[in-house]
C-alpha cells in the first residue's frame, strides 16, 4: 500500500474542498476529543459498579455502615456517590435519605451527560457546514461559467468538486458523531437507572435496619 500516495490524495482532497474544510476539520477534532473523553469517563463510571453494590449491601446487612461508607468513598463509579449519600443521611429520616440520594444522583447524571451537547451540536452543524460549502462551490462554478463560458470545463469542475467534497465531508463528520451520541446517551440512561435502583434498594435496607438510627 502506497501510504505517501494516500496522504497526498487526502491532502489534495482537503484542498479541493475549499475554506469550509477547515471548519469541518475543527469539528472533527473537537468531536474526537469528546468521544475519547466520554468513552473513558463512562467506562470508569460503570466499572465494578455491580460488585460495589453487592459489597455495600452485604456490609449494611451486617451492620458495618462505616466500612460500607469507606468502600463507597474509595470507588470512582457513579453509583458510589449515591450509595455514599444514602449512608451519610442514615438517621435523618426516610425522606431526608431519599432527598440526599436524589441530589447525589442528579449531580452524577450532570457529570455523565457533560460533553454530549457538544457531540449533538457537531452532528447537527457539520452537515450544515457541508451544505454551505456546497452553495459556495456552486456559486464558484456558476461565476466561472458567467466569466469564461463553457469553454473551460476544468474551471467549472473545480467549483462542482468543491461542492461535492464539502457535502461528503460534512456527512463523514456528522455520522460518527450521531452514532457516538446515541450510544453515550443510552449508556448514561443505563447508569442513571442503575443508580436509582441501587439507591432505592440501599434505602430500604437502611430503613429495615432501624429507620431513624444511624448505621
Amino acid at each position: 500500500m502506497d501510504v505517501q500516495g494516500s496522504n497526498l490524495a487526502l491532502i489534495d482532497y482537503f484542498q479541493r474542498g475549499g475554506g469550509w474544510m477547515w471548519a469541518l476539520l475543527a469539528c472533527s477534532v473537537i468531536a474526537l476529543a469528546v468521544i475519547l473523553y466520554k468513552a473513558y469517563s463512562l467506562w470508569v463510571a460503570g466499572r465494578g459498579a455491580s460488585g460495589l453494590v453487592e459489597a455495600v449491601n452485604e456490609l449494611v446487612q451486617r451492620g458495618e455502615g462505616a466500612a460500607a461508607a469507606e468502600r463507597c468513598a474509595s470507588s470512582a463509579t457513579a453509583v458510589s456517590a449515591v450509595l455514599e449519600a444514602v449512608l451519610g443521611a442514615a438517621g435523618r429520616g426516610r425522606e431526608a435519605i431519599r432527598e440526599a440520594a436524589q441530589i447525589a444522583g442528579s449531580r452524577q447524571l450532570a457529570m455523565l451527560e457533560s460533553g454530549l451537547t457538544v457531540l449533538s451540536t457537531v452532528a447537527s452543524v457539520a452537515p450544515l457546514i457541508g451544505f454551505l460549502g456546497t452553495v459556495s462551490g456552486m456559486i464558484r462554478a456558476f461565476n466561472a461559467i458567467a466569466v469564461r463560458g463553457l469553454g473551460e470545463p476544468g474551471v467549472v469542475a473545480a467549483g462542482i468538486g468543491e461542492a461535492l467534497i464539502t457535502t461528503a465531508s460534512g456527512l463523514i463528520v456528522a455520522i460518527p458523531c450521531f452514532i457516538a451520541y446515541s450510544y453515550f446517551a443510552g449508556r448514561v440512561q443505563s447508569l442513571g437507572l442503575s443508580m436509582e435502583l441501587a439507591g432505592t434498594h440501599l434505602l430500604n435496607l437502611v430503613s429495615e435496619r432501624g429507620g431513624e438510627d444511624e448505621l
